[in-house]
């Protein structure tokens, strides 16, 4: 049994390594274009256009302006140090309510409603003769329709 299973096994290996290397054999070659395309042209001189090669000296110089890691550290320490100050400014406990009689007094003057004075006999007397005049103008709707 053991023997069969050495014999599997090293078809498989062989398979798979061949099947490897296949696929491995011409990675470099330019890829078939379909001719019915509209680009095949433009594809295939692309694919065997050799472009330039990039250089060293193409690589840009490495910036002065970083700031250092001990600078970056303070500059994190000070925004710390203002969100402490800003939190404990403005904690719930850090103010107290002061002088609040002037402004209630101040609230309820603008708040006054005006007098209530009871209708007279002309507010009346207008009223009935808003409601007389459109009790004139109504009209039921007919009784057929048109």
């Amino acid at each position: 049994m053991n023997g069969e299973t050495r014999k599997i096994v090293r078809v498989a290996l062989i398979v798979g390594l061949t099947a490897g290397v296949a696929a491995c054999a011409t990675p470099f070659s330019t890829a078939k274009v379909d001719p019915s395309s509209p680009i095949a042209a433009r594809a295939t001189a692309a694919a065997k256009a050799k472009g330039e090669r990039r250089k060293f000296s193409d690589i840009p110089a490495i910036p002065t302006d970083v700031p250092t890691a001990d600078q970056v550290r303070a500059a994190v320490v000070q925004q710390q140090r203002a969100g402490d100050a800003l939190t404990a400014a403005t904690a719930p406990s850090t103010w107290e309510l002061k002088d609040s009689e002037t402004y209630a007094a101040k609230a309820r003057r603008d708040a006054k409603p005006p007098a209530f004075e009871a209708p007279t006999d002309a507010d009346r007397a207008a009223t009935e003769a808003f409601a007389r005049d459109a009790r004139g103008r109504a009209s039921a709707p007919p009784s057929q329709p048109k």
